[in-house]
């Protein structure tokens, strides 16, 4: 795994919602309040899909952020390729689902993952706008793929409220491992734009910029 830094949980084989809600369960504390990613693996990675693929789930948010740069990373590591996908849920009223909006959903993910390839040009990026549930389509998006990943706050509230309910949902329903990153430091960040940039992070024996 990237870095080395993770949790894995696996499957005690109870039912999902015992061994996910139950008394004795560790899965939902561990995930959200791990400062690290947890995986949390129920299925098993569906190596015999080819190309291997990895998926992230992507909305913008800080923590999506920090989800799709692990999962470049780990793409890399693993060399599959990387699937993120964006899911706009279907609007209440039909005249609010307009080619404007789906136009403007495909540009905001295409800058969610703009300069990775740069860095990684080993890992191809697909990118998708689907509509319907969150927990539904990336679900189903993620049944062949090798884990799905996806951000969680990592910070503050309950334990629910750290985790989400999309990402609850996913524990829930997904078909292959679930790899939860938490939103990244600034420290943390400084690093993954450096990164995009093509620039290493900074040594303790750096000196300061130069004008």
């Amino acid at each position: 795994m990237a870095g080395g830094r993770m949790r894995a949980i696996g499957s005690r084989r109870l039912g999902r919602a015992a061994e996910l809600l139950g008394e004795s369960s560790v899965v939902v504390p561990l995930t959200a309040r791990a400062p690290c990613p947890v995986v949390v693996v129920r299925a098993p990675e569906h190596t015999e899909a080819h190309p291997p693929t990895l998926v992230v789930g992507v909305d913008g948010s800080e923590r999506s952020w920090s989800a799709v740069a692990f999962a470049v990373r780990e793409a890399s590591l693993r060399e599959a390729r990387l699937r993120a996908v964006w899911v706009w849920p279907r609007p209440l009223l039909a005249h609010e689902d307009t080619e404007a909006g789906l136009s403007e959903r495909r540009r905001l993910l295409a800058e969610s993952v703009a300069g990775w390839t740069d860095h990684h040009p080993d890992v191809e990026i697909l990118r998708d706008v689907v509509r319907g549930h969150p927990v539904e389509q990336l679900a189903l998006a993620a049944r062949e793929s090798l884990a799905l990943v996806v951000g969680r706050t990592g910070r503050g509230g309950y334990t629910g409220m750290r985790l989400g309910s999309t990402v609850h949902g996913l524990l829930h329903h997904a078909d292959c491992p679930v790899i939860t990153v938490p939103s990244g430091t600034p420290q943390e960040r400084g690093d993954h734009d450096r990164e995009r940039a093509g620039r290493s992070p900074p040594t303790e024996t750096d000196g300061p910029p130069s004008p």
